[in-house]
């Protein structure tokens, strides 16, 4: 589970230390760098998992972005990027792992990585897994054996080979997930060959929901059941293959002799399947880390309580099954997901003096008593902003 970001220097984050947990809410005002906060795990993500072939992960991850002076905190003229996290792996309890590259910015938009480093941590002792010499950096295992040769700017973790010690963390992060789900893109009819991973703006969800029921079923007929039970008219979902291999997605109402194409159905109905979709998914389809941008964006408030239920039923049967659950960071404005939340899930993300900085509103004893006492819900608290602040 990834236990913390820290960031410098990054757009509005400045100087940010953030821990985060099983389930984590970003919430705030407008403008405060929660959708920051996500776009530095992209950016380290992109950093490890170029993808454009033939490009070098940082240099492609910034010109992404508009090139490093985008980037870069524009209070001041520091040209020195940093990004970290700390990780922990599930599968050996007590060892983590650090990690932490730092970019320079040079003349006509070069970048330099100034360095990078990784640490594996485990029964109170620390071994250095990315190390430099006058060669370049090296990936080395625990025992100080060189593996792989980094003398290009490429971060060190793009070419991690699983026989390295810290391979689970590169493991982890190739599973990371985005959403920022646009039903007018999830309304377009797929190639057959899309599906696979659920796309970050949704726009292949036809060919997501047939890889799923051909591949998964039980999944599938998950969400089918789910989604009747929310939207009784719909007696069950329907991918339409065709022979020029694009694929739709329908639902058949039963009050109605004809399918429902997709481009009829309303956007709640389909960003709601769409979220079933994630949370119903086979293991081995699944994602480690997700980053969703504003669930409640078209959806009911009462589908918000239904969506949140279900994940926490989910995530505890897999970790019933001794699976590690995945792990979630979300942005969002609503006083309705923050009432299905708990107060240690929640992170008031804020500006000040153009930088980003968080508050931890567990921190605070009278708001744990408000919550404990059931005086005030969350959602309350956040919106009369008691949850920021002093």
């Amino acid at each position: 589970m990834l236990k913390r970001l820290i960031a410098k220097n990054f757009k509005s984050l400045r100087s940010l230390d953030i821990p985060l947990g099983q389930l984590t809410a970003l919430v705030g005002p407008n403008m405060g760098g929660k959708s920051n906060i996500l776009d530095a795990l992209r950016f380290l993500h992109e950093c490890w998992f170029p993808p454009k072939p033939g490009t070098y992960g940082p240099s492609n991850a910034l010109a992404r972005r508009g090139g490093v002076d985008e980037v870069l905190w524009k209070g001041e003229q520091d040209k020195l990027l940093s990004l970290g996290m700390e990780f922990a792996d599930p599968a050996r309890p007590g060892t983590s792992f650090d990690y932490d590259i730092e970019l320079v910015a040079g003349a006509g938009g070069y970048v330099n990585i100034q360095d990078e480093r990784l640490a594996l941590k485990h029964a109170g002792k620390q071994f250095p897994l990315i190390t430099r010499d006058p060669a370049g950096r090296w990936l080395v295992n625990s025992g100080s054996q060189q593996l792989v040769n980094v003398h290009s700017e490429r971060s060190a973790m793009e070419l991690a080979p699983p026989n390295w010690d810290g391979f689970p963390l590169k493991w982890f992060a190739q599973n990371w997930r985005y959403y920022e789900l646009v039903p007018s893109l999830m309304k377009q009819i797929n190639q057959v060959t899309a599906g696979g991973v659920l796309e970050p703006y949704g726009q292949n969800l036809s060919a997501w929901l047939m890889w799923l029921q051909t591949r998964s079923p039980e999944s599938f007929e998950s969400i089918t059941e789910v989604a009747h039970d929310v939207f009784p008219e719909i007696g069950r979902l329907m991918t339409w293959p065709t022979q020029q291999g694009t694929v739709s997605l329908a639902s058949k109402e039963e009050a109605l002799s004809r399918p429902t194409p997709l481009f009829q159905m309303s956007d709640g109905a389909i960003v709601f399947i769409a979220f079933l979709s994630m949370i119903c998914a086979p293991d081995e389809l699944g994602g480690t880390f997700f980053m969703i941008e504003e669930p409640e964006n078209h959806l009911h408030p009462k589908l918000l309580e239904t969506l949140i239920s279900l994940l926490r039923q989910v995530q505890q049967e897999v970790a019933d099954r001794k699976v590690a659950p995945s792990q979630i960071v979300l942005t969002t404005h609503s006083p309705y997901v923050l009432d299905q939340l708990k107060l240690d899930e929640v992170v008031w993300v804020e500006k000040k003096d153009g930088q980003t900085a968080v508050v931890h509103p567990a921190d605070k004893e009278h708001l744990r008593k408000l919550v404990e006492d059931k005086a005030l819900g969350l959602g309350e608290l956040m919106f009369s902003g008691a949850l920021g602040g002093e």
